[in-house]
């Protein structure tokens, strides 16, 4: 079992990991949670899409970092100015990882 310091670690580590996808130019602000289960395997995250889907509403609920679009199974989400302004090191969001920490 997980250490609730762990978990709450490797969750900012995703959300963070999230961001920076959407922040990247070839993304065009947008992605679903199809391609980040795959990004997050390069990282050697193995997580389910409903994961990814909760992580999503949490940060567009509790950070407003994304706005998500569910249809059907499929959830895709945009990145706000406040998610920009967080990967960029302009403003620190609550409850994501901070860019430049150990990521």
């Amino acid at each position: 079992m997980l250490s609730e310091d762990y978990k709450k670690w490797v969750d900012e580590n995703i959300r963070l990991i999230i961001l920076k996808d959407l922040a990247d130019p070839r993304s065009g602000g947008s992605t679903n949670t199809f391609l980040i289960q795959k990004s997050l395997e390069r990282f050697s995250y193995k997580k389910s899409r409903d994961y990814i889907c909760n992580q999503l509403l949490w940060m567009e609920e509790n950070t407003g970092a994304v706005k998500t679009r569910t249809e059907g199974s499929e959830t895709s989400a945009v990145l706000t100015r406040a998610g920009r302004d967080h990967v960029e090191g302009r403003h620190t969001l609550a409850g994501i990882q901070k860019p430049g920490d150990a990521e």
